[in-house]
């Protein structure tokens, strides 16, 4: 397993396929991994037999990566840093960028703030209303700190995330989730300038918000995956066969 030293931050990442082949890097949600988000959900051999390799990063906080407990290491912008020292200690120049969920909205602003490093954008599961929504922090904070109950739906729904595996710290989950939501997201007010593809399941409460957004941006489109919601999109073969498809069409 690879790693990256970023700003004190321990970064693992993974590579798959041949490395000659035009990259794709892959960045996964809030509370995932890139095996759970990416490799175990099945997306390297796709990726790799429509010809692509892949780099598949875990986000700090999150799989083998370092998780620091203080919420200054996790705002957006580290974030970012460390996409660039994965590219860079890879040997990348630019990529095509497939976010999910928080990589989805990280995969956005790395575009806006990197562009010439970004082939092309393939988006699923965008927060278009910004990142967190609904969380109760307060709430989230005594759950995790003083084992509190909670009644707030949306934020039992993201305890339960915290806590579905055993490697998740979700006292480091907690920070990260606080620092992102610090920082306002709203993909509306900028668009990164590449081509994209966003993806919702149709059960998703974010389906409609993410097809208005691509009507507005002329060189995106948008894919509706029937029956999936927000957690089981990712596994979708229609959301991997029109990924590769649309990454095949920009080389």
């Amino acid at each position: 397993m690879p790693v990256v030293l970023s700003q004190g931050v321990r970064i693992a990442y993974e590579r798959f396929g041949d490395p000659t082949h035009p990259p794709v890097l892959l960045v996964h949600g809030f509370a995932s991994s890139r095996d759970g988000n990416w490799l175990r959900a099945g997306w390297a051999r796709p990726l790799t037999e429509g010809g692509f390799s892949g780099i598949a990063v875990d986000l700090r906080g999150h799989g083998e990566s370092d998780r620091p407990r203080a919420i200054s290491a996790y705002g957006p912008s580290r974030f970012l840093a460390d996409l660039v020292a994965v590219l860079d200690e890879s040997g990348v120049a630019h990529a095509h960028l497939l976010g999910y969920s928080l990589g989805a909205r990280l995969s956005w602003e790395f575009a806006l703030r990197h562009p010439h490093r970004v082939r092309s954008l393939v988006l699923g599961g965008l927060p278009v209303s910004g990142s967190f929504v609904g969380f109760d922090l307060a709430q989230a904070r005594a759950a995790v700190e003083r084992s509190a109950a909670v009644d707030e739906p949306v934020t039992a729904r993201y305890l339960a995330m915290m806590r579905a595996t055993r490697d998740n710290d979700p006292h480091a989950l907690l920070r990260l989730a606080e620092a992102v939501r610090r920082r306002e997201f709203r993909p509306a007010a900028r668009i990164p300038r590449q081509d994209m593809l966003i993806v919702a399941g149709s059960d998703d409460d974010i389906a409609a918000e993410s097809e208005q957004l691509a009507a507005r941006i002329p060189h995106a489109s948008f894919l509706s995956l029937p029956g999936r919601n927000h957690l089981d999109a990712i596994t979708s073969r229609v959301f991997k066969q029109a990924t590769v498809e649309f990454l095949q069409s920009h080389p």
